[in-house]
């Protein structure tokens, strides 16, 4: 599409916009959702820092961390033929600063969560997981899993590069119906379930339930962890109780259980393998199910953490579906069918 100024006489003398600002404005949606969310994330920590009880991100790691990401994807989808033959950089290099600083922000609101609303969930629910399957469900998966408990280990510790990535591949996709759904979902999924539902149901989870609240409840679990070498789970809680013990959060920082963001990431993987490559979605549908097995039997999360997460996500993808429509209409954009896949620009498949 040309960047020349070009009367259109369909539009009675309306001025088709240029090619820069409508390839701008045909991801204005979710883009604008996004900065909406970090800086209304900003504001959140502003209060929590001034009060004490979070402390200042690690911005420039994470933006590292965020453009290493999108290289790497790009980088894959260059050496695979995948990637489109003029990437839309007015959207993705703004879109990665502000994941870059989103993700700064969640750490220190994660770490503030128990100093906002002190961890009172875990002994109820603990309580109830026990009369609902006759004992903690993480040791019904060790009798049953407890063999694989050192690859279920390591898969799980790399979630935060495979989400990452995946996110990524997103944001590099060609603009479409499907891509803005996904990623104000994904916005909206880590502040809605991440900070302000965690917040609200304050919980720490049984691998830190004793060192919360005392007693000798889920003792076994470390030391079967430890028995079965799952030594990615027990060095990641203990820098994170150290982080929280002492008052000095590193990098690896923040407490949480219910609901699992784990887990509602994973579900999003799924959703977004539906709507953009239907192909992948029993390997998705395989992950989201590893992904809340491996949280419960690692100690991370009780069963119920998975379920809140899902609906949640299932929930968010809804008002997403919403609000993508409404904002695509306020930016006037309208895209052909199975846009994901076209290299035709919005504005010419509808006439502007």
């Amino acid at each position: 599409m040309s960047d020349a100024v070009t009367p259109t006489g369909a539009t009675f003398g309306t001025i088709q916009p240029s090619g820069t600002r409508a390839r701008m404005r045909e991801d204005g949606a979710w883009l604008s959702v996004m900065m909406a969310i970090t800086a209304f994330e900003f504001v959140c920590w502003a209060g929590a820092w001034r009060l004490g009880f979070a402390p200042s991100p690690y911005i420039f790691t994470y933006l590292a961390l965020a453009f290493a990401g999108l290289v790497c994807v790009l980088s894959l989808r260059g050496v695979t033929g995948t990637l489109a033959a003029t990437p839309n950089w007015w959207s993705m290099v703004p879109a990665t600063i502000l994941i870059g600083i989103g993700a700064s922000l969640f750490l220190p609101l994660k770490y503030a969560i128990p100093q906002i609303v002190p961890f009172w969930l875990d002994r109820p629910l603990a309580d109830a997981e026990r009369l609902i399957f006759a004992g903690d469900p993480w040791l019904r998966l060790d009798h049953l899993l407890g063999w694989a408990a050192v690859p279920i280990d390591r898969v799980y510790g790399l979630w935060l590069p495979t989400q990452s990535l995946l996110l990524f591949k997103v944001v590099t996709q060609p603009s479409s119906t499907m891509k803005s759904r996904a990623l104000i979902a994904y916005v909206l999924a880590w502040f809605l379930l991440g900070v302000v539902a965690a917040t609200v149901l304050s919980s720490a989870g049984p691998i830190f339930h004793d060192r919360i609240l005392g007693g000798t409840a889920f003792a076994a679990l470390r030391e079967t962890l430890q028995s079965r070498g799952a030594w990615v789970a027990l060095a990641e809680s203990d820098k994170m109780w150290a982080s929280l013990a002492s008052g000095q959060p590193g990098i690896v920082a923040g407490i949480s259980a219910v609901p699992s963001i784990h887990v509602a990431i994973s579900v999003w993987i799924l959703l977004v393998s539906r709507e953009m490559a239907p192909r992948a979605v029993p390997y998705a549908a395989c992950y989201v199910v590893f992904i809340w097995v491996a949280s419960v039997a690692l100690g991370w999360h009780y069963a119920t953490d998975g379920l809140v997460g899902s609906l949640g996500m299932l929930g968010i993808w809804s008002i997403s579906t919403r609000l993508q429509g409404y904002l695509d209409h306020r930016f006037g954009v309208c895209f052909p069918p199975k846009a994901a896949i076209s290299r035709m620009s919005a504005f010419d498949h509808c006439g502007h």
